[in-house]
């Protein structure tokens, strides 16, 4: 009967755990916009519930997974670490959306694609769970320890359940993303066209003479072409 009553009381604060990363899931992450900030609280998240050594997201974009964001530090590798759908276990996990739960030398398994860039990949367990949105795969998230773990299946069930949660809140970040840089690179390439239109005007040059004109300045100056446009708008504000 003791035991009992200590078992019961252990599942309930699993199950209030869990309604509380719901919680976090749906009043923080869901109404970020920011990538970065949207998948860094994920890796905090998923680590919180399942305390891993390590933590990835990988998103996907064109067939292609990319790694954007880990536990551990590895500045070098976001962005550069890449699997094709298919493509190791990880892209196995997001060409089949199914989750793969390795509990002992999950480097062994044939799907297995080791990366000299991430010590993790060295570790003995390793689960990797599909991130869903409307029943396409925007991602994987894999989880990896150093030693063998016995992953329960209540446990891998709900960091299921947050991976489909926060597949929405991903779509929404990357989109938002994508138009914020979509609206810089109109603007700059106003203020380019702007700042060429000036030197056609004042030096009596070509379209493609004030073009070269930019460009040059910019090595010259070590400045973005944006950056040399607006002190050319500038100039020629402070001149009339």
């Amino acid at each position: 009967m003791k035991k009992d009553i200590v078992y019961y009381k252990t599942k309930l604060k699993e199950r209030e755990k869990e309604i509380e990363i719901l919680r976090t899931i749906s009043e923080t992450v869901s109404y970020r916009y920011d990538l970065k900030e949207v998948l860094e609280s994920i890796i905090r998240i998923v680590h919180s519930y399942v305390q891993s050594d390590s933590c990835f997201i990988y998103l996907l974009t064109d067939e292609t997974l990319v790694l954007h964001a880990s536990l551990n530090p590895h500045p070098n590798a976001l962005g550069n670490i890449q699997l094709k759908k298919g493509e190791g276990i990880t892209g196995w996990v997001a060409q089949n959306q199914q989750t793969v739960a390795l509990g002992s030398k999950a480097y062994t398994d044939e799907r297995f694609k080791v990366f000299t860039a991430l010590p993790e990949d060295r570790y003995e367990a390793f689960v990797s769970v599909p991130i869903l949105y409307k029943d396409a795969v925007v991602g994987v998230i894999n989880v990896q320890d150093r030693k063998r773990r016995t992953h329960e299946k209540e446990k891998i069930g709900f960091l299921e359940i947050i991976a489909r949660q926060v597949g929405g809140a991903i779509e929404i970040a990357r989109l938002a993303s994508e138009t914020h840089m979509l609206k810089h690179a109109l603007e700059t390439r106003k203020k380019i066209e702007r700042a060429k239109g000036i030197l056609m005007r004042q030096q009596g040059l070509t379209e493609a003479q004030a073009h070269t004109l930019l460009n040059k300045k910019s090595m010259d100056l070590r400045k973005s072409l944006k950056e040399v446009a607006e002190a050319i708008i500038m100039a020629s504000e402070v001149a009339t």
